[in-house]
């Protein structure tokens, strides 16, 4: 049995949740274990065959492990325990974004999933959701039927698309973080709907925000409220998105957009899910699954420094990419012929048809405005057709597909590189050339500092935080670079943060 198991509770004691937790960094362990111990009562272990010993022993209502661990793959011990274990709830913990691991977890019904580096805010958060999963199971009896799947809601015949339906499907029945990235008009908005409507919260609210209809001074107050008297016009209290999303889903759409100042606040509320109201002083909480939507590079954004990498790993969890509607040449037809019922059942038309000038149109076309210009073409297209066939539809940008094409066709036109940066090119792009460059310069600081990440951190200008996960995309771990301090694992004061 682990060294920091718990002894036996006194018998008038109130009773605590069981947790076990399973991590091979004995630092880890013991900051879960004491911030938990007030509420929990948990037992802690360093190997897999001692947390499936502790299991056999007695029950645990939470397990918390890690992915990696030295003698068995953390998914693995999910696997076994639930087999033997199934009424517990599992959480796994991670330092790395690996979406094959992702998808395995959720498939073996993982709860929760937390990307290292994490908050004991965000440990307590998914704990307590565990609990009231389970307290809802119990008391309900066997699930019930969840629902249509996300894909039922989504026209899917393209190869690419039919594959992120399935993702969506495979993700819609969990609480997991879902960050839809692609062009205006693609229909991220529709896809995040599709999975709250494929989950267990469909039946509590959806809550949609986007984040660049709304002024800066003003996004604050509506997403998280304010009370009466708290700026100029504050004249009653005011509900705000993230509180009237309780118990469902919330959809920050345009999350992109976001000031820094907005994001900070936003990463705040992501980690513990308690938040205040504007010129309120009391903490509120809320149980939301939060789903946001891009038509940015976020990636590229964080690059370039106006995009929180902290922030960008809080919702990047589960990406889902959707193709712009040029790319899915067999949903094109099919999209076209469902606006038309609808708008022709909405318009009092309902002899409206394509005539054969249309598909041809449709397939030449190159669809800048992705899906969102196809539907309002067929509404203008019904609202105005004379007769009951539909001749063509009125697109803008009829020329941009030839144009493109002729780019395509020339790429002798492309000039050369100049000489002098000849040597820079030598087969990696853009990124992994950034990335090498970060990876040597964090590797130097690392060894100056002998591994201290608070040094690092003020060295570098960031926070401990967005150091670390630098270091796990880098693939750069403290303990190298400890030298004799490489057998301390004890906490060195690095921040609130479970390394």
């Amino acid at each position: 049995m682990s060294q920091y198991a718990n002894t036996p509770q006194d018998a008038t004691e109130a009773w605590r949740p069981s947790v076990l937790v399973l991590d091979d960094e004995w630092s880890t362990l013991e900051v879960i274990r004491d911030s938990l111990a007030k509420h929990f009562a948990v037992e802690v272990a360093s190997r897999a065959d001692e947390a499936l010993r502790l299991m056999e022993q007695k029950p645990f209502d939470v397990v918390l492990t890690d992915v990696r661990m030295p003698d068995m793959d953390g998914l693995s011990v999910v696997g076994q325990m639930k087999a033997r274990h199934p009424g517990a709830q599992y959480i796994l913990m991670t330092a790395f974004s690996d979406i094959e691991d992702t998808i395995r977890a959720i498939r073996l019904g993982v709860a929760d999933y937390l990307r290292k580096p994490f908050t004991i805010g965000e440990v307590r958060h998914a704990l307590n959701r565990c609990l009231e999963q389970r307290r809802l199971r119990r008391q309900n009896g066997p699930p019930r039927d969840q629902g249509p799947a996300a894909s039922a809601r989504l026209t899917a015949l393209d190869p690419k698309m039919r594959q992120l339906c399935a993702l969506a499907d495979t993700v819609a029945p969990t609480d997991v973080t879902v960050l839809i990235g692609g062009e205006t008009g693609t229909g991220k908005s529709l896809l995040a709907r599709a999975i709250h409507q494929a989950s267990p919260r469909r039946e509590r609210p959806y809550v949609e925000i986007n984040c660049a209809a709304i002024p800066e001074a003003l996004i604050e107050s509506e997403l998280f409220g304010h009370e009466r008297g708290s700026f100029t016009g504050a004249i009653a209290r005011k509900i705000g998105r993230v509180e009237a999303a309780d118990g469902g889903t919330l959809f920050l759409d345009e999350v992109g957009e976001m000031s820094l100042d907005m994001q900070a606040k936003l990463l705040r509320f992501l980690q513990e899910f308690t938040f205040e109201r504007v010129g309120g002083a009391k903490k509120q909480s809320a149980d939301v699954r939060v789903i946001a939507a891009t038509n940015r590079n976020l990636r590229e954004a964080v690059a370039s420094g106006v995009f929180r990498e902290d922030l960008f790993y809080r919702l990047h969890v589960i990406e889902l990419v959707i193709p712009p509607l040029r790319d899915r040449p067999l949903d094109q037809a099919p999209l076209a012929e469902a606006f038309l019922r609808r708008f022709a059942e909405k318009y009092g038309r309902a002899d409206c048809r394509f005539g054969p000038q249309v598909s041809r149109q449709i397939a030449a076309h190159h669809w800048p405005g992705n899906v969102r210009e196809l539907e309002h073409a067929v509404e203008r297209a019904v609202i105005l057709a004379r007769g009951s066939e539909i001749a063509r539809l009125e697109l803008e940008h009829a020329g941009q597909r030839a144009e493109a094409s002729r780019a395509d066709a020339a790429p002798e036109a492309v000039a050369a590189p100049p000489a002098e940066i000849g040597p820079l090119l030598d087969g990696r792009d853009l990124g992994q050339f950034i990335d090498d460059c970060q990876r040597q310069y964090l590797a130097g600081l690392l060894a100056k500092h002998n591994g201290r990440i608070g040094l690092v951190a003020k060295a570098a200008g960031v926070n401990p935080k967005t150091l670390y996960l630098k270091m796990t995309r880098l693939g750069l771990r403290k303990e190298d670079y400890r030298g004799e301090r490489a057998s301390d694992k004890s906490p060195r004061g690095d921040g609130p943060f479970v390394a």
